[in-house]
């Protein structure tokens, strides 16, 4: 399962998200100025989309990443 970490005043959040909620994934959304939850390595820049612990992107980059996992979305 996907894990998108995001932060409020970074505007590509919500973009990333949106196209989340329409690529049929499963994931989860960790807004971290509202809650305990952190991911497992220092962020500075927001949105970031990680499978676990691993890294997978940052920001638009997101959007990227998916479409090359899954060329329907």
């Amino acid at each position: 399962m996907y894990t998108l970490f995001t932060a409020d005043n970074f505007k590509q959040c919500a973009q990333v998200e949106t196209f989340l909620n329409k690529s049929n994934l499963t994931f989860r959304i960790v807004n971290v100025d509202t809650s305990d939850d952190r991911p497992p390595i220092q962020i500075f820049a927001f949105p970031v989309l990680f499978s676990g612990d691993q890294l997978l992107g940052y920001g638009t980059d997101i959007k990227d990443y998916i479409k090359k996992k899954s060329p329907t979305s």
